[in-house]
């Protein structure tokens, strides 16, 4: 019993984590860009993307990083192995599986950014 309290605990901190990181304003390299201006452009709408935003990132950050990203790099070993040093098609498979989005951000909820899934550039 005492286990699943603590699950809990552990699990809503990282909700709370991800919901910071999300809604974070631009970083100190970044310039800040005015977002899309829409009519229902309001605090509410704004919170719950932010919010769906961090739960999808819960569920496809490990995803991507423990399952696609590791599995192409195997698939990227053995097709080097197999062709004898085809240094392209390895490359083409690890680009597949560790490139594109990694976090899901609000304005990709909202439809106002493109999310990029594996293999985007």
């Amino acid at each position: 019993m005492r286990y699943q309290g603590m699950l809990r605990v552990v699990m809503a901190g990282l909700l709370v984590l991800l919901v910071g990181v999300a809604a974070a304003g631009p970083g100190w390299a970044e310039q800040a860009a005015p977002p899309p201006a829409t009519a229902n452009d309001s605090p509410g709408l704004r919170a719950m993307a932010t919010v769906a935003g961090a739960i999808g990132s819960f569920f496809y950050i490990p995803f991507k990083v423990g399952a696609m990203c590791p599995g192409m790099a195997l698939a990227s070993g053995a097709s080097l192995a197999v062709t004898g040093g085809d240094k392209a098609t390895a490359e083409y498979l690890l680009r597949v599986g560790c490139t594109g989005t990694y976090f899901i951000t609000p304005q990709m909820v909202r439809g106002q950014e493109e999310f990029q899934g594996a293999g985007a550039r």
